[in-house]
């Protein structure tokens, strides 16, 4: 690593570092992060680290890379911060006077926030659980090599299936050639969407299981890897189980502390002040990825299914509703395959959001058309795989997965 790239790593520590040392608060933190979340963005959009790095000798892989962990860090220093910012505050209002050194902070910020194995590619743990590891027990170094010996196997297994899958499954490559997807019937789209989907998420199982076995060596209790969105038909699930640590650190310190300041300052009601603290979230979440316009759509559509599927639950718990159940459905069978139904067209909007996400505009453009002007003949055939996929969701729902944890 060259200067230039340890100037860019350094620069966010330094300026959070700062807040602690002049004693900003938490306004002080987010006006800092949403200034250089802003900053970033510009400056990435017009290729300034590309001609700062010296491209010609770096690949713009290792460009990526970078950038990449200028996101990671930047959620590392809000957490730190905003933990020790509540910590505190909790020792003054108990009257307790504690004098730690800057210096002491500053070394448990960095040790934190440039942790090595998670630094580049994630997952985001938050600081409360990174400091635990140091007072937790050790488990039997044995257990440990065992497992991480087991997890390095299978991440390598599924490495290199998905790299003999890439050899003949070319959909990701027609990206490149938009008039050639265009010409793939309705149902070849529909498959190369799914598969888009498993190949981002075993893409994120590799990296997360590969990076958090190498932390759980030091006693780290990393987030679970990402449930697979074949078992996944709502938002809210896909938000809580596919990036866990990501999923916590948006609850602890974007949704929840806007749903109280909502509450305590607005006399509205409870839908009112969840959906807007969802807003806000979602407004993080955009940022945080890249203001570009397929991350724009992605992230409304994602807000806008949040919020069907909190009214639908809003509807489930109406008397009109219960009624309804006892005198219509009967049976929670027929109440299963009605939920299954209702989740359906959800589904589908999922479908094309994560198609923006994956593909880019140009590939979200082409299935929102498709399901747009759709034939009879597909309609029924998508809805039909889209019901049996919601009924297998539903049935796996408390089901447990290998990885699986509190995810609070």
């Amino acid at each position: 690593m060259g200067y230039k790239q340890l100037i860019i790593i350094l620069a966010q520590p330094i300026i959070f570092a700062a807040i602690i040392f002049f004693g900003g608060g938490k306004i002080c933190v987010w006006t800092a992060s949403t200034i250089l979340l802003i900053s970033y963005n510009s400056l990435k959009y017009r290729y300034f680290f590309w001609y700062y790095l010296d491209r010609e000798d770096l690949h713009d892989e290792e460009v990526y890379l970078i950038l990449f962990t200028i996101a990671w860090i930047k959620l590392r220093c809000v957490s730190f911060l905003i933990d020790y910012i509540d910590q505190q505050e909790k020792l003054e209002k108990n009257k307790i006077k504690v004098d730690t050194a800057f210096t002491k902070l500053i070394v448990d910020m960095f040790s934190y926030v440039l942790y090595t194995p998670l630094l580049y590619i994630g997952p985001i743990i938050l600081y409360e659980e990174f400091e635990k590891s140091f007072s937790s027990n050790n488990t039997n170094l044995k257990l440990k090599l065992r497992r991480f010996l087991w997890d390095m196997i299978l991440f390598a297994l599924y490495t290199f299936l998905l790299d003999c899958a890439f050899h003949f499954v070319y959909f990701l490559a027609m990206q490149s050639d938009i008039e050639a997807i265009k010409k793939l019937p309705t149902i070849a789209l529909c498959g190369g969407g799914l598969w888009m989907g498993l190949e981002f998420h075993l893409k994120y199982v590799i990296s997360y299981g590969t990076t958090t076995a190498f932390a759980r060596l030091d006693n780290l209790d990393p987030p679970p890897t990402p449930r697979c969105i074949a078992r996944v038909h709502v938002y809210s699930q896909m938000w809580r189980y596919f990036d866990v640590g990501l999923y916590r650190f948006l609850v602890k310190y974007i949704y929840r502390p806007a749903l109280e300041t909502m509450t305590t300052h607005f006399k509205l009601s409870r839908i009112v002040n969840k959906l807007c603290a969802s807003f806000l979230t979602f407004v993080f979440i955009f940022m945080w990825h890249g203001t570009i316009w397929n991350i724009f759509v992605w992230s409304v559509l994602n807000y806008l299914g949040i919020t069907l599927e909190q009214f639908g639950k809003i509807l489930s718990q109406t008397n009109y509703y219960q009624l309804f159940k006892v005198n219509i459905l009967k049976s929670d069978e027929t109440e299963t395959r009605f939920l299954a139904l209702l989740c359906t067209p959800l589904l589908a909007l999922s479908a094309i959001s994560n198609f923006y996400l994956f593909g880019g505009s140009s590939v979200g453009n082409i299935y929102f058309e498709c399901f747009m002007h759709p034939t009879f003949f597909n309609t029924m055939l998508i809805s039909i795989s889209l019901y049996c996929c919601c009924h297998v969701s539903m049935a796996l729902q408390d089901v447990s997965s290998r990885t699986d944890k509190k995810t609070n």
